[in-house]
């Protein structure tokens, strides 16, 4: 039996319990953390790699845990932070994570899904009614079984979930108002089925590409379009070399913290608690800061010659229903039980 369509049955047998042992364990980190100080801290020296620029939220994140750590470890404890993609691609980083040659690293959760598929729920289209339920998910049950399933299967364990908010379509020739007009364009998507099988629902001609990929691919006229977040269209330049973006909001990219597991395994209590602590600080700072400068950004982009499409509820609902083929051919990947559970989180 696929192991999706197995894992929601066990959410629901297990889960109290987990989350109770799990308030314990935390508990208990708390409780070590305040009697340490940082004169009890080890002399560290770890690497956290990701995919973004430096002047991306995300960036500025990862930055801050590296500060933060610094900080609270009176220096002992060292985070150099290698953004970019200049340490590997979002893939390569969950491979590095996996073998321990990085410590850390934020990736996009349909990249990750790629080493645990139940992931995909996260990039189900239109899934999400707003960013308030994204984060009810992902911080809350579902979320937490989700990670603790994957810790045990792939050895990647999530500290935290930052953002880079709802993807956008954006193109070079052809404004985006309804799902016919993506027909026949060739279209940038992450390399993940589920991305591919979204865009080929509107008849658009998907092309998976790595994030550092796309900038050049878009200059060059490899592809015609692609799919980001507004953070990362106006971080990568992407307005630059395209002329339309349509604010279709079509799928929530939640982006891990991981942490290598190996790594994890050997830290004294009070150094687990810190690496949690910052990352959820900076994770609450990062969603924040997200949020805040996207009209800022958007504004930006309109003063620069961008034509910016903000679809209408009807306009908005034509693309759902043109995606409803995805929903079908993931309920039995993904488990119907699992998307039931997220749609019916508060």
């Amino acid at each position: 039996m696929h192991l999706m369509s197995n894992f929601p049955r066990r959410l629901g047998r297990g889960f109290a319990k987990t989350v109770r042992t799990a308030a314990a364990v935390l508990s208990v980190g708390l409780l070590s953390a305040g009697a340490a100080s940082a004169q009890d801290m080890p002399e560290m020296s770890l690497k956290f790699g990701h995919p973004y620029n430096e002047t991306h939220p995300l960036a500025q994140g990862a930055q801050k845990f590296a500060d933060l750590v610094a900080e609270k470890s009176g220096g002992k404890i060292t985070v150099q932070v290698f953004p970019n993609s200049t340490i590997g691609s979002s893939r390569e980083l969950v491979e590095a994570i996996q073998i321990g040659v990085v410590n850390f690293a934020l990736v996009p959760t349909t990249n990750v899904a790629s080493f645990y598929p139940p992931l995909d729920i996260f990039y189900l289209p239109f899934l999400f009614r707003d960013s308030e339920h994204a984060y009810a998910v992902s911080d809350g049950p579902v979320g937490e079984a989700l990670y603790a399933d994957m810790l045990a299967k792939t050895g990647i364990r999530t500290l935290a979930m930052y953002e880079s908010g709802f993807r956008t379509i954006t193109t070079a020739k052809t404004k985006i108002e309804k799902p016919d007009d993506m027909k026949g364009i060739k279209f940038r998507v992450v390399n993940n089925p589920l991305n591919v099988a979204t865009f080929k629902a509107l008849g658009a001609n998907p092309t998976p590409m790595a994030l550092s990929e796309v900038f050049t691919g878009l200059q060059q006229g490899t592809v015609d379009g692609q799919d980001n977040p507004v953070g990362n269209v106006k971080a990568f330049g992407f307005d630059k070399v395209q002329d339309f973006i349509t604010l279709s909001r079509h799928q929530w990219a939640g982006i891990m913290f991981l942490a290598d597991d190996k790594m994890w395994g050997g830290l004294p209590d009070e150094v687990k608690t810190l690496f949690k602590e910052t990352a959820i600080e900076t994770q609450d700072w990062e969603r924040k800061e997200l949020n805040a400068v996207e009209a800022k950004y958007l504004d930006e982009m309109e003063k620069g010659g961008m034509t910016v499409t903000r679809l209408t509820p009807e306009q908005a609902g034509a693309f759902q229903k043109a995606m409803e083929p995805v929903w079908d051919e993931y309920r039995d990947k993904i488990g119907a039980d699992l998307i039931k559970s997220v749609v019916e989180t508060k």
